[in-house]
């Protein structure tokens, strides 16, 4: 729960969110509701959470931006969906909303049960392209080879160096936030399952801890210890995914086909544990599918059969190496100043991993690994730290869990369940938020930060400098979430 703040004059507003960051705390969120109040939370590093609310002057509210440029797109989002202004923001394109949206049409203050009147026009939003002899704009996207989803993607190029990617995501954007807004809470669970299914586990986790934190329900141990075996399970699924497309970026099919065939044992051995290859519907409020915790051993086993030679085989191939090293490199004074979460702020020297704040990881003493360098080479050595860091985690927590008794009797929230709090998991990709409002029993606002939100302007600026040819390494090496961040 959030120690509340006194509504903040335009001054104090500031201040309040420039002296967080400038303490070292992480801003969690900057939510907007429809009475025109714009909350932030942040995390402190001592594990508190603290918020400020600015109520917006008629429509307008001054920018953070200019001070913390991690908030641009956030910003940017709350012009999109309420139409409330951000003064002084220094780009306040378009980021969601495309030229067939009505005007005045703002989904999350809009009665979306009349179906708005599209424009005719063109769907693209302006692009900010470098101007200049010899400049070429390229475009990339959205449709997109393979099964990825859509991203659009405008490259400033001179020969082959990027001078400037502009990105336009929020291709595919599903409304999820609307569509949470007014659902009665016993409806909310397979939805907050399914914004994708990279993170599925976090923003399940997310949904749980809201719920039993507003009806100040405390979760046994052992069923805070089943939901982080099932984080940590989605973990390694993640980096066993990204750590596959990595040498794939550059064509090293060995590499990346013994990788995803580790991957594909994992998800089957999930699968087989908790019924779904993706671990969908696997944690709601007071509840937590469970596994035999031998046959979890039995599976990290057979995978690390693979793993370890495979290891050696990737950090020993001098080629592979050299391609990675000081490619897509994002300093740390960068990485900190967009707000980088997870691998992508790890591998730039930012040691924050949301798990040592957890109360959740209180007793498990999680190892975080960093680097310095910020380039590919160190976004993919900290995976490989991360995954045998999560199998460190899920043996442990396998031998406590075999020890205990069976799960609680599944608990129920109040129907009439009311309130607003702050639930946050460390998630694949990183920091995620979820900012939840509900009134007897239905939501009135459910806001989703995910890590991917976050960190796709930091891939903008990993790409900046470097050569065509580097885009799908860099890419790959921090693989984000489309459906996350579009949800």
């Amino acid at each position: 729960m959030a120690t509340p703040i006194n509504i903040l004059e335009e001054t104090g507003w500031i201040d309040f969110n420039r002296q967080q960051k400038q303490s070292g705390a992480q801003l969690l969120a900057l939510t907007a509701f429809r009475d025109r109040q714009i909350r932030s939370h942040w995390l402190e590093p001592d594990g508190r959470v603290v918020s400020a609310t600015f109520l917006c002057r008629g429509e307008h509210f001054p920018s953070l931006s200019p001070h913390l440029p991690e908030v641009a797109w956030d910003e940017r989002e709350i012009h999109d969906l309420f139409g409330y202004i951000p003064v002084n923001h220094p780009d306040l394109r378009p980021l969601i909303r495309t030229p067939r949206w009505p005007r005045h049409f703002h989904p999350l203050v809009a009665d979306l049960a009349r179906t708005p009147v599209w424009e005719d026009a063109e769907p693209d939003n302006p692009a900010r392209e470098v101007e200049g002899e010899g400049v070429t704009i390229m475009k990339v996207g959205p449709t997109h080879a393979g099964i990825i989803e859509s991203g659009h993607f405008v490259f400033s190029i001179m020969g082959e160096n990027v001078l400037h990617m502009d990105l336009h995501l929020f291709q595919n954007h599903r409304g999820v936030e609307a569509a949470l807004q007014g659902l009665d809470l016993s409806l909310v669970p397979p939805l907050v399952s399914r914004i994708c299914g990279a993170d599925t586990v976090s923003h399940q986790a997310n949904w749980a801890m809201a719920a039993e934190q507003l009806a100040g329900h405390q979760p046994s141990e052992t069923l805070v210890r089943q939901r982080v075996l099932l984080l940590e399970s989605e973990r390694v699924l993640s980096h066993l995914n990204d750590l596959a497309q990595i040498p794939a970026g550059v064509g090293f099919q060995v590499a990346n086909q013994r990788a995803l065939a580790m991957k594909e044992t994992w998800q089957r051995g999930l699968f087989s544990l908790f019924g779904h290859r993706l671990l969908f519907d696997t944690i709601t409020p007071g509840w937590t599918a469970t596994a035999q915790m031998a046959d979890l051993i039995t599976l990290i086993d057979d995978v690390n059969q693979t793993w370890r030679g495979w290891r050696t085989f990737v950090e020993g191939h001098h080629g592979f190496q050299d391609r990675m090293r000081d490619t897509g490199t994002v300093k740390r004074g960068d990485a900190d100043r967009l707000g980088a979460q997870g691998v992508a702020g790890r591998a730039s020297g930012l040691a924050f991993d949301a798990r040592s704040l957890s109360p959740w990881y209180h007793d498990l003493a999680v190892h975080t690994s960093t680097d310095a360098h910020g380039d590919v080479a160190a976004r993919f050595r900290v995976r490989l730290d991360e995954v045998e860091e999560s199998w460190r985690l899920l043996r442990k927590l396998a031998t406590k869990l075999s020890q205990e008794s069976a799960q609680d009797v599944e608990w129920q929230p109040p129907q009439d369940l009311c309130g607003e709090t702050v639930a946050f998991t460390e998630s694949p990709h990183g920091l995620n938020v979820h900012v939840v409002a509900l009134e007897n029993g239905k939501v009135t606002r459910y806001h989703i930060r995910p890590a991917t939100f976050r960190n796709w302007p930091v891939l903008a600026l990993a790409v900046s400098g470097t050569a065509v040819g580097d885009f799908p390494l860099i890419n790959k090496s921090f693989e984000l979430c489309y459906s996350c961040n579009d949800r």
